[in-house]
């Protein structure tokens, strides 16, 4: 057993409790978002980037829960007669849910990449991605992944293993599990690469379009308002792909680094870092759709305007109430 000096532990400490802060304000804004996607479905975010990334939302969710409930817990060692009489079964959800929303998430940032793509390169077909059928075959692809791991991870015999004073799930060496880890790395670096390839197309054409606007004189000053936020909101998704794509590809790369690079890394370690890394990927989304989004943003702003002035509002009433009933 390796042996941690006193100043990691307190660290690993604080770290964890700041995380887990951190995934609670996170999770109040997805609340927020979650209401505000679904109450303006069918116009503001009807088409298929905010639809994927609903799906997404609730799978980084999950990720997270499962993270501090099926990691963090038995590493620190709470509950532990509970974990070891129930081993088998923990281990199963810890490892299927990892895995399974592993692959939704790293579907979720290709298939919003490939409509990127779609929106600069192909504006027609672009706008058929809204229509059911695709956002349907989209959806299916985007968590068809979960239902894999499901099917391949589930059926596995699973138990904590003591290492470093801590309790950590691991599988047997069951072909099916085996294979489909082997699945999960192969599509890991498929996502990546399809991810980086459809950026640079994306970015190129768009520098392309953007460069032949300019050249256009004569346009009408609606016309080119009109064409102005169209700009915009197709900028702001393009921002958010691009966040989206580029923390995915630094969670790619760490797990590279951990798994293939440096296999010795001590497991405590490897899930200090990991953490804190399932956090970022699991919350970040929350805070780029307030802050990038202008949609998102504009109805954050009137919720939290409206509330605040029922709150004046009803301040003055009572204080109103409270003088007339002074003078009697």
């Amino acid at each position: 057993m390796y042996e941690f000096s006193f100043w990691f532990e307190i660290l690993e400490d604080l770290v964890l409790t700041a995380l887990l802060l951190f995934t609670i304000v996170s999770f109040f804004l997805y609340f927020v978002e979650i209401q505000i996607i679904l109450s303006y479905r069918k116009t503001t975010f009807r088409g298929p980037f905010y639809r994927l990334m609903f799906v997404g939302i609730i799978v980084d969710m999950i990720s997270a829960i499962n993270m501090f409930t099926g990691q963090v817990i038995p590493a620190k060692r709470w509950f532990e007669p509970f974990l070891l009489r129930h081993q088998s079964l923990l281990g199963a959800i810890f490892l299927t849910v990892t895995y399974g929303a592993r692959c939704i998430q790293g579907a979720t940032a290709t298939i919003l990449s490939f409509c990127r793509v779609c929106a600069v390169c192909f504006p027609i077909f672009y706008h058929k991605l809204g229509q059911p059928n695709y956002i349907y075959t989209m959806q299916f692809l985007q968590v068809s992944g979960a239902f894999v791991a499901l099917a391949l991870l589930g059926p596995d015999t699973y138990e904590y293993i003591m290492e470093d004073n801590g309790l950590y799930a691991v599988g047997s060496d069951d072909a099916d599990a085996e294979w489909f880890y082997n699945f999960v790395a192969i599509m890991e670096v498929l996502f990546v690469v399809a991810i980086v390839a459809n950026n640079m197309v994306t970015y190129t054409m768009f520098k392309v379009k953007f460069s032949k606007k300019k050249t256009i004189s004569t346009i009408s000053p609606s016309k080119y308002q009109e064409s102005q936020e169209k700009q915009k909101r197709e900028n702001g998704l393009d921002k958010m792909t691009f966040i989206v794509c580029l923390v995915e590809i630094i969670y790619f790369a760490f797990i590279v680094y951990s798994l293939q690079i440096n296999q010795s890394m001590n497991k405590r370690v490897f899930y200090f870092l990991y953490n804190i890394l399932c956090v970022i990927y699991s919350t970040f989304s929350a805070w780029m759709l307030l802050f990038v989004s202008k949609p998102i943003n504009a109805q954050f702003h009137q919720r939290f305007s409206s509330l605040t002035s029922r709150r004046s509002t009803r301040s003055m009433s009572i204080s109103v109430q409270g003088s007339r009933d002074a003078n009697k």
